[in-house]
């Protein structure tokens, strides 16, 4: 054993009872592997030194130190339930693994750069910057059908000031997934892009825009946000044509996370606001609530439920009945066999699974009562049968799909240091 292979190996934590398929001699993908990225390396320590000292699991840091600029950790997950991690020199969101399982991409967000990466052993392929001086990362990726990645990419944010808001309307970039070159752009017509997904077919591509500039005069975001054309658009993968835009349900909420089945799209809301506003929502409700880890300081997620939408067809308000429990929706998976879109709220501890016909809950609830706290990550498992759900700072918990029942043995808590989505592949 070498010296690399032993500082990996001492930071291994079993995990038992994880499903996963098995793998065939030779074949390089490796199922059910669960990919979690971590915000806070600065908070971890790895065989006595802090993580972004160590030698090997820092190794992608490029040799600078002290260590500046972004850095993010990410954690594989084996179906057996080893660990194996790096840190790399992006400000990471989300993470997708390509079909085939021989590249990943760490998608920056609000920061110049994305990543490539061998999702076998973790070694850093390519870091690019996004289009031009002045964007930024959208925080999400999609393979297409072709080989390549598409990312959602932020233009510089600036107030209106009186101009039309397309001056202002973020890109989807088309890359080499090895080497992040672009090989075209176009744009998410709207502003800050950030999820993007491919709908049933794979030849057009949903694209959800936060909508959220500064105000006229003002260069930061204030609270409540300021939103202008909050949207999911669906455009043409092979044109970048638009097709259908749909608006968000809310002055103040920003459409954030999506998810496609058939012909229907779920979008999350989130609405942000002061002290003062989380007060009032939550005022009749005779609990102690511990800090919302998830969120900024001074800054709090109030209720307010997804959408569902259908060409044709009015926007669905979703889950009615237990909108007072869906603060910051995050993030969002669709299955197929039951036809029911799968959602995490974080700030109220909570994943709710929706009807795909007309929006109503129809399982999931509080998963404290589980020993989850603070839901953040969802996947289905590659088994059809399954799909997993982390914790925003720790755990590792999956559920039955249809019937939504945790399956115990399969419950572990490796700690993540912080995420807000998962991949499988």
């Amino acid at each position: 054993m070498n010296r690399r292979d032993f500082l990996r190996s001492s930071l291994i934590v079993p995990i038992a009872g994880l499903p996963g398929a098995a793998l065939a001699v030779g074949e390089r993908r490796r199922p059910g592997r669960v990919f979690v990225p971590g915000y806070e390396p600065g908070l971890a320590w790895a065989n006595g030194l802090p993580l972004l000292q160590h030698p090997v699991l820092a190794r992608a840091l490029l040799g600078k130190s002290p260590v500046t600029g972004p850095a993010r950790l990410l954690t594989r997950v084996s179906p057996t339930g080893d660990l194996l991690q790096a840190v790399f020199p992006v400000q990471g969101h989300d993470v997708k693994i390509s079909p085939d399982g021989r590249v990943g991409v760490y998608c920056g967000f609000e920061a110049g750069d994305h990543v490539a990466f061998d999702p076998e052993t973790l070694d850093l392929l390519a870091i690019a910057p996004s289009l031009d001086i002045g964007w930024r990362g959208g925080g999400h990726a999609a393979f297409a059908a072709d080989g390549h990645v598409l990312l959602s990419e932020r233009a510089p944010r600036a107030a209106l000031n009186g101009d039309a808001p397309a001056v202002r309307y973020g890109r989807v970039s088309i890359r080499d997934p090895r080497t992040l070159a672009i090989v075209d752009s176009y744009s998410s017509f709207g502003i800050d892009p950030h999820d993007l997904c491919f709908l049933e077919g794979g030849r057009e591509l949903a694209v959800a825009n936060y909508g959220s500039l500064p105000r006229d005069g003002q260069s930061g975001l204030g609270v409540p946000r300021h939103v202008v054309e909050a949207c999911v658009a669906v455009i043409d993968v092979a044109s970048g044509r638009l097709l259908e835009k749909f608006g968000g349900a809310s002055a103040h909420a920003e459409l954030r996370h999506l998810a496609a089945g058939g012909n229907r799209i779920s979008a999350i809301q989130a609405l942000l606001g002061d002290e003062a506003a989380l007060m009032s929502a939550l005022a009749d409700e005779a609990v102690v609530h511990p800090k919302d880890i998830t969120a900024e300081d001074g800054v709090h997620y109030l209720p307010v439920p997804p959408l569902l939408f259908a060409r044709g067809e009015p926007p669905v308000v979703m889950g009615r009945d237990a909108e007072r429990k869906m603060r910051h929706g995050l993030s969002i998976v669709f299955d197929p066999v039951h036809r029911q879109f799968i959602a995490t709220f974080p700030s109220s501890h909570a994943v709710f699974a929706f009807d795909a016909g007309d929006g109503r809950v129809v399982g999931g609830g509080d998963t404290r009562r589980h020993g989850l706290n603070h839901p953040s990550g969802i996947a289905l498992l590659e088994d059809g049968r399954h799909y997993v759900v982390t914790g925003y700072m720790e755990g590792l918990h999956v559920y039955e799909l249809g019937s939504h029942r945790l399956v115990p043995e399969a419950v572990s808590y490796p700690v993540f240091f912080g995420h807000s989505h998962i991949a499988v592949g």
